[in-house]
């Protein structure tokens, strides 16, 4: 799911190598944690759905923290695109 979002993060800028090293692993980490959240949101909101859970506060919760951690990383995305277009397109 994140994958097929942050294209430009997971896999590098759109058709070149991804990216290595620290800045590579700090991404891929990052990203872990996101689908981590997303697949915690969507477990909460699947047992209240059930009726296994009645805890909708946590459900709620976890769902508001995911769609956070989401509009950071495309907001980060969005940041490295345009610095990486800045970079290339200087002289």
């Amino acid at each position: 799911m994140v994958a097929g979002v942050l294209p430009a993060v997971a896999g590098g800028a759109v058709g070149h190598a991804p990216v290595k090293g620290p800045v590579g692993t700090g991404f891929g980490a990052a990203l872990s944690a996101l689908s981590h959240l997303e697949n915690h949101a969507a477990g909460a909101a699947a047992a209240v759905a059930t009726g296994s859970s009645h805890d909708i506060a946590t459900a709620v919760a976890s769902a508001e923290k995911a769609a956070l951690a989401l509009q950071l990383a495309v907001q980060v995305r969005d940041a490295a695109l345009s610095a990486y277009q800045a970079i290339s397109q200087a002289p």
